[in-house]
């Protein structure tokens, strides 16, 4: 698998990045003058402009490996978007992105610590531990961070990252208050996908809100999602040259533009 390298700070940017969403309506005008419109979904594109200052030569070396083995634009490579969520559905656990244990009752549209009505009530009535989770087309090699907004009574449950058969886990205690909790780590494995899960045990009731996943050490501003990802396994360099300054000896900088449908 290709995929865009992380710099030496586990994360993919610096700010500030640029990132645009273009999209087509296609509109067309008959002869007896009747005009017709239509979105056009296949045309649809996003693009980043990642600008880079004070990257070492080895940062600098991953990013034109990877240049040189997608041969500039022609190759397309997996890109997991720095200011983006890479889970889908952050809300609807219902959908099909999502694997439920079999004996968790969900009761979704409920008040959360936004003062809305988006968290959702996970009950597990099996006999053993059950799962929420979703696992994402992505390297294991890379640094994650899963977090998620829990309420509860103060019972253990556990939040896990995995991939490849290698578990980055930690267990934590509800609060009755709402508090935002995350587990961080990088896996290291070969594996070509990783795997985010809440895991609490029988008959415990649990309130969540605005799962999470980044590939970074820490989780930032949560970004609710819908079919939409930032998993992105089909972008390209938007350039066929990759213009680097040397700033000073170690010191590169340049602006990395990348596209995907």
């Amino acid at each position: 698998m290709r995929y865009f390298p992380q710099l030496e700070t586990l994360t993919a940017g610096q700010y500030p990045l640029r990132r645009e969403r273009h999209e087509r309506v296609v509109r067309h005008e008959s002869r007896d003058g009747r005009l017709r419109t239509y979105y056009d979904g296949n045309a649809s594109q996003t693009g980043w402009v990642l600008r880079y200052q004070g990257l070492t030569d080895g940062e600098r070396g991953a990013i034109d490996s990877l240049f040189t083995a997608c041969e500039g634009r022609l190759q397309t490579f997996v890109f997991l978007d720095p200011a983006a969520n890479l889970l889908r559905w952050s809300e609807d656990h219902s959908q099909g992105a999502w694997t439920v244990g079999p004996m968790i009752a969900m009761e979704p549209g409920l008040r959360d610590q936004w003062n809305t009505f988006r968290s959702t009530r996970l009950t597990n009535n099996g006999g053993i531990e059950q799962s929420l989770s979703q696992t994402i087309t992505a390297p294991g090699s890379l640094q994650y961070c899963f977090s998620a907004w829990i309420q509860g009574a103060e019972r253990p449950f556990k939040m896990r990252i995995a991939s490849g058969g290698v578990v980055v886990e930690r267990e934590f205690v509800t609060r009755f208050n709402w508090k935002r909790f995350y587990v961080a780590g990088r896996p290291g494995s070969n594996a070509e996908s990783v795997t985010f899960s809440l895991i609490f045990e029988p008959g415990m009731p649990l309130y969540v809100a605005g799962l999470q996943a980044e590939a970074q050490p820490a989780p930032g501003g949560y970004r609710r999602t819908n079919s939409r990802s930032g998993v992105y396994p089909n972008a390209r360099f938007g350039e066929d040259e990759l213009a680097w300054t040397q700033q000073a000896p170690n010191n590169n900088a340049a602006a990395i533009h990348i596209v995907s449908r």
